[in-house]
């Protein structure tokens, strides 16, 4: 969006008033229909303008000099959040998506460390998702730290070729996340679906594990199966959804599902 003043203003109001929220988008497993986790999404409850997405205010929140509290508050509450699911006896990982500016904070480590050990979360069910652009040479020790707390390094908005397997598995990432667009367009014409074939036969030979965004029907479910892509997430198993609606849904699809969480 454009630049607005009016947000800008009402950014330090937000914290202040406890206006942002979190809602967390389900990822199922695509071999076996379990549901293996969440993805934490940042909304912002304005009082005037209803529900805002990150698009609507990132740029200003890192203008506004607190992107970095925000994304903290983010990490911590997603930690508590999924030490409570564990807690009521459900195991599935937590996503949580960071930007270069985090990581780029010297005091990143610590944060993510700590926030794992005051809420008693599992290293290794917390994924910190982020964009190719983060894979530079001078954030590799960064990424190798994280990846030594133990919890799992992935890559969004994944498309075939940028960055190369090698890049990814040298940086310490496991699992990668195909493009919302990819999966639109990969199996509408041949050069799409080579291309989408040849990433994943080389990540899953690396080792790697392939989620896929923006699942939005079961033509696309059923193609992403065939190709070996491990897990998906999209409106075609379940929009975002906030805790107690979280907490309703695991109900129902442990009840549904027949299979154990």
């Amino acid at each position: 969006m454009t630049h607005d003043s009016h947000l800008l203003n009402d950014i330090a109001r937000a914290t202040l008033d406890e206006e942002w929220y979190l809602v967390y988008q389900p990822e199922i497993d695509l071999h076996h229909g379990s549901f293996v986790g969440v993805e934490a999404l940042l909304r912002w409850r304005h009082p005037a303008r209803g529900i805002l997405y990150p698009s609507d205010f990132l740029t200003i929140l890192e203008e506004s000099g607190q992107l970095r509290d925000v994304g903290r508050w983010v990490l911590a509450s997603a930690c508590y959040q999924g030490a409570d699911w564990h807690a009521k006896g459900y195991r599935f990982a937590v996503s949580v998506n960071i930007s270069s500016f985090e990581l780029d904070d010297p005091t990143f480590i610590d944060v993510v460390r700590t926030d794992l050990r005051s809420s008693r979360f599992t290293p290794r069910h917390l994924t910190l998702e982020f964009s190719a652009d983060i894979l530079t040479p001078e954030r590799h020790g960064a990424l190798q730290h994280l990846a030594n707390l133990g919890v799992t390094l992935a890559i969004d908005d994944v498309v075939p070729g940028t960055p190369s397997v090698s890049t990814l598995v040298s940086s310490g990432v496991t699992e990668a996340k195909l493009d919302r667009q990819l999966v639109a367009d990969a199996f509408a014409d041949d050069d799409s679906a080579r291309a989408l074939h040849s990433f994943v036969s080389d990540a899953r030979a690396a080792g790697l594990r392939i989620v896929a965004a923006g699942v939005e029907d079961d033509a696309q479910r059923t193609s992403l199966l065939r190709e070996d892509v491990d897990s998906a997430q999209g409106f075609f198993f379940a929009r975002p959804f906030e805790v107690d609606e979280v907490d309703r849904f695991l109900e129902d699809y442990a009840l549904f599902s027949g299979r154990p969480l």
